[in-house]
Order: structure tokens, then C-alpha cells, then sequence
């Protein structure tokens, strides 16, 4: 059964071809305004669920809000991801909304986003520019 799953997966290159793999994620490289906004969509509507059902429950009994702020935690770090991905200009692939989208998503993070913004690029460019050289350099 499982020979049968497998079958019609495509098949990955060897971790060693590094050009194999930039060809297959080339297409993920430039982001759609389509697809940010359903992530968007997708993470804050669940959040806000989770969140109504917290407060109910917090009015009628803890324990069930107790079970709902656990994933209403995990949406809320998936939006700091989302508002991280602002922050680099590669949400939207529009500075502008990216940054307006980062502001917003930083009032329910609690994260002041211009602010981080700024405090991220260093920690960020060396990982960015050595995955950069390791992807295009020889081995």
C-alpha cells in the first residue's frame, strides 16, 4: 500500500546537488499577493476563534479556555512569522503593504514592528548572506 503512495511522489535530488533543489524552489522565491493574503486569512480568522472561545469559557469555566489558548498560541507565533516576513519585504512583495501589514500584526503581538524591524537585520544578514554563498558556491 504504501509502495503505491509513494510511487507518484516526485523524487527529490541528492542533497549534494545543490542546483537540482534552486531549480525545484525557484518558483516559491517571488511571493503572491494571492497566497499572502489566504496565509493571512488563514492564521488570523483561526486566531480569533480561539481567542472568543478562551474568553467564553474564561466567563463560563477555565478549563476548556485553558485547552484553547494553546493553539491560539501557536496562530500568534505563526503571525510573528508572517510579520517577520514583512519586516524583510517578502510578504507582499510590496514594501509599503508589507510594512503597514507588519505594523498591524505587531499591535496583537505586542511587538513594536519598526522597531524590531530594524533590531533583526543584523542578526538576520549573516544567515541570509551564508545561505546565499553556500547555495551558489561549489562543494
Amino acid at each position: 500500500m504504501n509502495a503505491n503512495i509513494n510511487a507518484h511522489a516526485p523524487a527529490a535530488p541528492a542533497d549534494d546537488n545543490v542546483g537540482a533543489w534552486l531549480k525545484i524552489l525557484a518558483r516559491y522565491r517571488q511571493p503572491s499577493l494571492a497566497r499572502s493574503a489566504f496565509e493571512l486569512v488563514i492564521t488570523l480568522v483561526p486566531l480569533a476563534l480561539f481567542w472568543a472561545i478562551a474568553y467564553v469559557s474564561f466567563i463560563n469555566g477555565v478549563w476548556i479556555g485553558l485547552l484553547a489558548i494553546l493553539p491560539a498560541g501557536a496562530f500568534l507565533l505563526r503571525l510573528f512569522m508572517i510579520q517577520h516576513d514583512c519586516g524583510h519585504g517578502s510578504f507582499f512583495a510590496r514594501r509599503r503593504l508589507d510594512d503597514w501589514t507588519g505594523r498591524l500584526i505587531g499591535i496583537l503581538t505586542l511587538t513594536p514592528y519598526d522597531y524590531w524591524r530594524g533590531a533583526c537585520r543584523p542578526p538576520c544578514r549573516p544567515a541570509i548572506s551564508t545561505n546565499a554563498a553556500s547555495a551558489t558556491s561549489p562543494r
